[in-house]
């Protein structure tokens, strides 16, 4: 009689030790150093190193000793009435963010000012400028630059986004809210001293600042220094950023419209995985119960 538990020795759906590998090398390598978990999923199956859920690389790091918190969050809580957005997005260029923020320079009291158009369903940055200014001529270069990069000029006007702001001098300026009109824009305003109103955009700054590569500061000297590392980081975030509020996608692909394509592919790859855990840990199971 023996007091072996029933059943078989490996559990046919378990993660493979070549797939363990794949992750335990991958994290080792400096690229991915700052990503978080569900980056480390998405970033290592698009590359076809391995298709592992975060919570299973979750498990695989922690039964080695390497996992640390990565990024510090942020959070920040309002009240009172909202913005009139749109009561559900279904695609890009229905509701737009901006907003503002200061840049730090090696100078005393003197900043940059970052000035970004964010696409609330896409989390896409359709138009950003690096600035030396506050002034309402600033917000206005930004609307328009977004505005002629999103292709809207023969859009009709019901068609057109609604676009968020804060209260700030900038966004309740006259010709602002005249060029707003003029395009077919509908602009509203979040409440005073209330960041929730305007979540996406907040979110986006403090992606911007806890970025690994962001330096903190820029020259006070030379505003195209902090024009050059925006450019490099906008096109990563557009282009390359895993980003959590849309499933993991980047915004560009959630832009045009193929993020629904990437998840099914996404999912096809994981099931297949399974199947694969399941074979491997079927044979072993076998030659273990043969007694070889």
């Amino acid at each position: 009689m023996n007091n072996y538990k029933p059943g078989p020795k490996h559990s046919v759906h378990a993660i493979m030790p070549s797939e363990k590998q794949a992750v335990l090398d991958y994290v080792q390598l400096e690229e991915t150093a700052d990503y978080s978990l569900h980056v480390l999923a998405c970033k290592g199956a698009e590359q076809g190193l391995f298709y592992i859920s975060a919570s299973a690389i979750w498990w695989i790091l922690s039964d080695k000793g390497l996992l640390s918190d990565r990024r510090p969050l942020f959070r920040r809580t309002g009240a009172g009435k909202k913005p009139n957005r749109p009561d559900e997005l279904t695609g890009p260029n229905q509701c737009w963010c901006w907003d503002l923020s200061y840049i730090k320079t090696d100078l005393k009291r003197m900043f940059w000012y970052l000035y970004a158009m964010l696409d609330e369903w896409s989390r896409k940055v359709v138009a950003w400028r690096i600035s030396p200014s506050l002034m309402q001529w600033e917000a206005k270069a930004l609307i328009d630059s977004a505005y002629l990069a999103e292709g809207l000029l023969d859009v009709p006007r019901d068609l057109l986004p609604v676009v968020v702001n804060d209260r700030g001098a900038q966004m309740k300026a006259k010709p602002v809210k005249q060029m707003m009109r003029d395009l077919g824009l509908t602009q509203t305003f979040s409440r005073p001293r209330t960041p929730n109103d305007n979540p996406f955009i907040e979110s986006l700054f403090s992606t911007v600042k806890t970025a690994p590569d962001y330096p903190g500061w820029f020259p006070g000297s030379s505003i195209q220094v902090a024009r050059d590392y925006f450019d490099q980081y906008f096109r990563w975030y557009n282009y390359d950023h895993f980003h959590s509020g849309i499933g993991y996608i980047h915004p560009i692909d959630k832009h045009e419209q193929r993020a629904e394509a990437i998840l099914k592919k996404r999912k096809e790859c994981m099931t297949n995985q399974r199947r694969l855990r399941k074979l491997y840990w079927s044979s072993k199971n076998q030659i273990t119960g043969s007694g070889l």
